[in-house]
């Protein structure tokens, strides 16, 4: 089996060999770098890692802008860093679509704080959580692609007349979908089918969620 694949991206070699020997003293993990924005989005759009650490900073443009620039490219999970980031930049970068940020990250690779195994341990639930939705994916590959628009109303609260509303479709017809949705999926309720399309979908969720 492959070992998962980490990506650091960071302008200052002593760094990246710095986070390289620490990840690899704490975790089983295969480490490539990347010292610009365009090398690590060539990493990232190409599926050649599961984890990215990015550093605020990264040149040309910032670990931001490269975040939104290959957010629906990749699978990896995102996780930008930074030694003194503002309230703004956590928020801003959550919102370009990483999936976490870390304070102090040089400091720890200087020995300075301990949070090796936190790190190790934030990679490696990363890694599950993105495996678990590459297999709600696939389970979802099932329904047409009527049925994962109804279901992505329901994920959202919507009741069947509201989705008959928005769909343009009669009630009976949004039943019938959603009939065909829990044997399809097997699961036993429409509040079970809402959390396997969140599973599964959690980026699309959170979109529909904000433009609610």
């Amino acid at each position: 089996m492959r070992r998962a694949r980490v990506l650091i991206a960071d302008p200052l070699p002593l760094f990246r060999n710095g986070v390289r020997n620490l990840l690899r003293r704490e975790s089983d993990l295969e480490v490539i770098e990347a010292s610009n924005a365009d090398d690590a989005a060539t990493f990232l759009a190409g599926g050649h890692v599961e984890i990215a650490l990015i550093d605020l900073a990264l040149p040309p443009t910032g670990g931001i802008d490269l975040v939104r620039r290959v957010r629906s490219r990749t699978r990896a999970a995102m996780i930008v860093w930074s030694l003194e980031p503002s309230r703004d930049a956590v928020l801003e970068s959550i919102t370009a679509g990483a999936h976490g940020f870390l304070r102090a990250l040089r400091g720890a690779v200087n020995g300075e704080a301990p949070l090796s195994r936190d790190m190790a341990a934030l990679m490696i639930d990363a890694i599950h959580t993105l495996e678990e939705r590459s297999k709600a994916r696939e389970r979802a590959a099932v329904l047409s692609e009527r049925e994962k628009e109804v279901l992505a109303f329901v994920a959202r609260g919507a009741r069947n007349r509201e989705i008959a509303e928005e769909l343009e479709i009669s009630e009976f017809t949004v039943k019938r979908h959603m009939q065909n949705i829990l044997q399809k999926l097997d699961v036993p309720s429409r509040r079970a089918a809402a959390a396997f399309y969140v599973s599964a979908y959690r980026d699309e969720a959170v979109a529909d969620g904000k433009s609610a």
